[in-house]
């Protein structure tokens, strides 16, 4: 999804070079980008999220921090466009369990790819 939309906002920008509005052009695909990027990171977060609920409701627990990567290969199919363990700005995710693993936060950093700050996107469960 993301692809198609940068492939028609290059043809968008090289459209506006053309009519000399190539500057309005570039605003609208960052913000356009940046969008796209938060949308698809939710959709992950609630995937990971969904998918972990369900573990701790089959299992009684959640994946231990330290197995984390190993339950995301098991249960998430990987593909060519990213790592399962990062978001859609590069940035690892942050996973962490209670001490029993009865709850969980996942982080994803944001685009500052920075720990705490208000650009982070958060999901607790269960």
């Amino acid at each position: 999804m993301v692809e198609i939309i940068r492939q028609l906002i290059a043809g968008s920008i090289a459209l506006g070079v053309i009519v000399g509005n190539s500057g309005n052009i570039m605003e609208f695909y960052d913000e356009t980008v940046a969008m796209s990027r938060q949308i698809a990171t939710a959709g992950d977060l609630r995937s990971i999220t969904m998918m972990l609920d369900y573990t701790y409701l089959k299992k009684g627990r959640l994946p231990r921090p330290d197995r984390f990567e190993i339950w995301m290969v098991k249960n998430f199919k990987e593909n060519n466009l990213k790592d399962l363990m990062t978001d859609h700005w590069g940035n690892r995710l942050v996973y962490k369990s209670s001490k029993k693993d009865k709850t969980y936060l996942l982080i994803s950093l944001g685009p500052d790819g920075i720990l705490d700050t208000q650009d982070d996107m958060r999901r607790t469960g269960p």
